[in-house]
């Protein structure tokens, strides 16, 4: 039988990623590629603007274009559930994004993935965290993550248990940026 806790870290898991396919869904053509907020250069991660050669792009105007993109609706929703997606593996077991996401283009805004691939990774995560929950055990929660994650030594509920509340900021972001244009702010 799962805990309370477990099933109650499961409706909070559904209703992020209800609120993240809302968004998604609502967002038009038109907004899908625009930044939602000016995304300031020293936020960059330097690495995402390479393109398929490896190299950079020197060009200030195409980097500002680039650069833009970590503020466009597609970006954020990609970002939310791809941090879902690889903090549910918690590094104790191999992270695979399904196709394409699996292309391993972390943060590559060159990129611009569309809502139906969007939409498919919101399903892929319903089932993962299903998957992830469905034989949750304390011990396991307790389990400190490894030296190779980001939060290294933290127990896995801690880690878990904010995934739902990163999938609603950005979900909740994407939703104020389509309030915001529909009523002309």
């Amino acid at each position: 039988m799962t805990s309370i806790w477990v099933e109650s870290l499961g409706r909070n898991f559904q209703e992020a990623l209800d609120l993240m396919q809302a968004a998604v869904q609502d967002c038009t053509d038109k907004l899908w590629e625009e930044s939602m907020w000016l995304v300031p250069r020293d936020e960059v991660w330097w690495g995402s603007l390479r393109g398929s050669d490896g190299t950079v792009n020197t060009d200030p105007a195409v980097q500002d274009e680039l650069i833009q993109r970590f503020g466009a609706p597609w970006f954020r929703a990609w970002h939310a559930l791809e941090v879902l997606d690889y903090d549910l593996a918690g590094e104790m077991e191999p992270w695979k994004p399904p196709a394409p996401f699996h292309l391993g283009q972390t943060g590559d805004v060159h990129r611009v993935w569309a809502r139906t691939e969007i939409l498919g990774y919101v399903q892929w995560c319903r089932d993962r965290v299903r998957k992830t929950l469905e034989h949750m055990t304390d011990e396991k929660m307790a389990t400190p993550l490894p030296p190779s994650h980001r939060y290294r030594g933290q127990p896995y509920a801690w880690n878990l248990t904010s995934l739902p509340g990163h999938t609603i900021e950005h979900a909740s972001q994407i939703k104020q940026f389509i309030n915001d244009c529909q009523r002309g702010a």
